[in-house]
């Protein structure tokens, strides 16, 4: 995989906003902003195979110091430009623009958004759910990154008695390709296996909800949240996340 990446620009939101609309007009997608952040607006692109149900979910940026979500979710659908109206796409750019600009998890209030889905009162935890009403996906992948990672690893979040199989050890293959995998045998605190952490997760264990338990629990029987370290090489980890969201969307759509 050859891409060109400039990345002296990875903070650079209005310029990953104007890639995104020129994307969506060469792809023949919608492209529509949903809400502010601070004064920068909020993006949501959806292509025309898009339906209420069944279609796949790809959100980055929601920590503004993790840019190769943002980059990497840009580069798999620069990769897969004349294919994308073809696909059920509802993709979300980057949902922190302030924290990404200024290289910080937190939005321009101090706030981590990505601990805030219980709440009502966050301009844009709001906008994101009100933007979200009436959809529900097969599958959804929010991209992330982690300082403390050994390598790629992620967290896999399917619904007691749902058809779809696992599928985190065959993404962290492909991403493996670019990042090495984290192979410890607990990650976060928790049992995982060659990178893989499989979780049952219950309303109660969520008093302060992420953007991937509110998917799980509203919008998506199956959702996986990617994680590659970000101490290691910057164009390698945009790798392995266009490479984990090309092999999810290969499986996911057969």
């Amino acid at each position: 995989m050859t891409f060109d990446f400039q990345a002296h620009r990875a903070h650079d939101y209005l310029y990953l906003a104007r890639r995104w609309k020129s994307l969506a007009r060469r792809a023949n997608l919608r492209c529509e902003s949903f809400g502010t952040s601070d004064e920068y607006e909020l993006l949501c692109v959806r292509s025309p195979a898009l339906e209420a149900k069944e279609g796949i979910y790809l959100s980055a940026g929601i920590h503004g110091d993790e840019p190769a979500s943002t980059e990497g979710l840009y580069l798999w659908a620069q990769l897969n430009l004349k294919y994308l109206r073809r696909l059920p796409l509802f993709m979300l750019p980057c949902l922190n623009p302030w924290g990404l600009i200024h290289n910080r998890r937190v939005d321009a209030d101090g706030r981590d958004l990505n601990r805030s889905y219980h709440l009502d009162n966050v301009p844009e935890i709001k906008a994101h759910k009100e933007v979200l009403k009436g959809y529900s996906f097969s599958f959804s992948m929010c991209l992330h990154e982690d300082y403390d990672a050994q390598g790629v690893y992620l967290y896999e979040v399917r619904h007691r008695g749902s058809a779809d199989r696992p599928i985190g050890l065959e993404l962290l293959t492909a991403a493996g390709y670019y990042v090495p995998v984290d192979l410890r045998r607990k990650i976060e605190g928790r049992k995982a296996l060659q990178g893989s952490i499989k979780r049952r997760i219950r309303h109660k264990q969520f008093p302060v909800m992420p953007e991937a338990a509110y998917l799980a629990f509203n919008h998506s029987p199956h959702t996986i949240t990617f994680e590659t370290p970000s101490e290691y090489e910057l164009g390698a980890r945009v790798q392995a996340h266009a490479a984990a969201i090309q092999r999810a969307v290969e499986i996911v759509l057969g």
